[in-house]
């Protein structure tokens, strides 16, 4: 069980403001404060960098947070205690010689990784190295949604929010969630109470997007894309 003092702290924790405290990947950094993250570098690539709320650990209760992004932002939960440091994946070339180009190609000459979204296959071996009994028996280990935009080769009916979710062993299907207003925020409530994931918009719950989710979860962004941001703050649903 877990003492007072970390109690404590988890309950200060629950009233502080929320922060993107881990920065995974080279090319992302924070806004004006750590509430934002964007890119670092307008390069024109297509890096995908995240950033994790991993200092505010839901383990309980109702949890909402107000996002808001610019373009095709990423932003959902994952388990909180993963890390990805570009050393460790040595051990992966070593025992896979097939992953050796894979795996360099997401490093520079400093060994820092270009390249990380959590839902990229290759990375999955790799995150459940981190599951703990915290992650309790749940197979939902990252959630998010994304707006797609139109162009091709999108058709025109599959423009709108799509919704993902990975028990990073298998690929796991996506669907469309609707149209939401892109200029306005996006809110996400997690209840582990009853174990789903919603979005809203403007106080309406708009779908619930996942069940079946306990144990640790953290907020997260990811950003993939030139002058991309993702902003986050802590809020509540218009019912509570």
């Amino acid at each position: 069980g877990e003492g007072w003092i970390e109690l404590y702290h988890h309950l200060l924790m629950l009233r502080s403001e929320l922060t993107f405290d881990r920065l995974l990947a080279r090319n992302i950094r924070h806004g004006a404060d750590a509430s934002t993250v964007m890119r670092k570098n307008n390069s024109g690539s297509l890096e995908s960098a995240t950033a994790l709320c991993s200092n505010h650990v839901m383990r309980a209760g109702r949890h909402f947070a107000h996002f808001t992004a610019t373009r095709r932002e990423m932003i959902g939960v994952i388990r909180p205690n993963i890390q990805v440091n570009a050393s460790d994946f040595d051990e992966y070339v070593a025992l896979d010689d097939t992953l050796a180009p894979l795996i360099r190609s997401y490093r520079n000459q400093e060994g820092e990784l270009y390249f990380f979204y959590p839902g990229h296959q290759e990375f999955w071996e790799y995150l459940m190295s981190y599951r703990t009994a915290r992650w309790s028996d749940s197979n939902v280990h990252c959630c998010y949604c994304i707006f797609v935009e139109g162009g091709w080769p999108v058709a025109a009916e599959d423009v709108g929010h799509h919704f993902w979710w990975f028990n990073w062993t298998s690929q796991t299907p996506g669907r469309m969630i609707g149209r939401l207003n892109r200029n306005r925020p996006i809110g996400l409530l997690l209840d582990l109470n009853e174990g789903t994931l919603s979005i809203y918009q403007d106080g309406r719950r708009f779908a619930m997007l996942k069940d079946g989710l306990s144990g640790e979860y953290c907020w997260y962004g990811t950003i993939r894309r030139d002058h991309e941001s993702i902003s986050i703050r802590r809020g509540s649903t218009s019912n509570e």
